[in-house]
């Protein structure tokens, strides 16, 4: 019966050993404020609004140390909206990261499943929104170099490890014999830091998307076809590259990048839809105390033939806490050429330009600008577990 006991007591140590090798964390953001946008569709309009300085979202980060600098790793996370509880996206539960693989001190990691590419994971980061502005100020209404965040379907990803503060990265999205519907993407990426993290004296980082296929209509389940850009021209392909960087001085931060994207067989002809759009971009924010910072920062988005856009971004934050703060920020947009009409992202719905579903009304059922102006501003608040 002792030795029963004793062995009983050897295994259970043993597997309360094994057992604190592994973890797993429950993470999120919750972000929400009241938002006033001077014309949407013809009138201007005052909501709430979740989601607009970080998406709301809640997630489970797990570890499990296989031993020799080898663990198993997942990631699934989920996006909602604080002003009414609802998912981002009915019928996709973890509509941001959805992901399961290996990762090695010494060799990288890989994953499968569903995850954003190498343009928001290494470049995203040195955008004005990222920095101080709100999510209004990413590149036109339909998302065109895709920074705000666009998920890969059915991919696999693999990222090295750093080496001297280099770090780089490729993955491959599968159709899975469904083009018509899920694209096939590619997508590559590089990045550079004395630190090894965006947090360093000064830092790069370039990417490269390239989308093929995929459902361009309403018709598709959200969240799942082609690009934001595609759903607005119609387009078979889409690709897009970009470079990126910042440097911190004193109590100031400059960042700046630049994106060049092409479009392919464009069937819906329409507003903001052109072959080739580049963007130009740069801000700076002081940082006023350790809890207050302010930025401004402008973006001059050339579609050529078919017009500029200029947005001018602001925001002002103050932190109560390592989790809590609320912010003060705003986009103006100010179409030329011949753009004639002004579309903010999210203050114009994404992905509803141009549908054919809606015919002519598309663009106001969208809620695009009358005018060459839109501007929307929001104060708010976020909390971060």
């Amino acid at each position: 019966m002792k030795k029963k006991l004793l062995v009983g007591a050897i295994a259970a140590l043993a597997s309360a050993g094994v057992f604190a090798q592994s973890s797993v964390t429950l993470y999120g953001i919750i972000d929400t404020g009241v938002t006033y946008v001077n014309n949407t569709a013809g009138s201007s309009q005052v909501s709430m609004a979740s989601g607009i300085n970080q998406g709301s979202r809640w997630g489970l980060l797990g570890k499990e140390d296989l031993g020799g600098g080898l663990k198993a790793i997942f990631n699934l996370e989920s996006e909602f909206f604080v002003n009414n509880g609802q998912m981002a996206f009915e019928n996709l539960l973890f509509n941001r990261r959805a992901f399961v693989g290996l990762s090695s001190d010494q060799y990288g990691t890989v994953v499968a499943g569903r995850d954003y590419d190498f343009l928001y994971d290494y470049v995203s980061y040195y955008t004005n929104v990222a920095q101080f502005a709100p999510a209004y100020a990413f590149h036109l209404a339909n998302d065109i170099d895709r920074l705000a965040g666009e998920q890969i379907q059915n991919t696999i990803r693999y990222e090295s490890p750093l080496w001297n503060g280099l770090q780089a990265g490729v993955m491959y999205g599968m159709d899975n014999g469904n083009s018509a519907v899920t694209p096939h993407v590619l997508s590559l990426g590089i990045k550079y830091s004395p630190t090894g993290s965006f947090h360093a004296p000064y830092s790069l980082s370039a990417a490269y998307t390239k989308t093929v296929g995929g459902g361009t209509t309403i018709a598709t389940p959200a969240g799942t076809g082609a690009t934001l850009a595609q759903m607005a021209s119609g387009a078979v392909s889409i690709y897009t590259a970009a470079v990126a960087g910042q440097v911190n001085v004193s109590k100031f931060s400059f960042n700046a990048l630049f994106t060049y994207t092409n479009q392919d067989g464009i069937t819906r002809p329409g507003p903001m839809v052109a072959k080739v759009t580049n963007v130009y971009e740069a801000g700076v924010q002081y940082h006023m105390t350790p809890f207050m910072t302010f930025g401004v920062g402008d973006s001059w988005i050339d579609q050529h033939k078919q017009g500029q856009y200029n947005q001018v971004s602001y925001g002002l934050d103050y932190r109560f806490s390592k989790r809590t703060d609320v912010f003060f920020f705003g986009t103006w947009q100010r179409a030329f050429g011949a753009a004639e009409n002004a579309g903010l992202f999210l203050a114009t719905t994404p992905g509803l330009l141009n549908q054919p579903a809606f015919g002519p009304a598309a663009n106001a059922v969208a809620g695009l600008s009358t005018t060459r102006d839109q501007f929307a501003t929001q104060i708010g608040i976020r909390h971060t577990f």
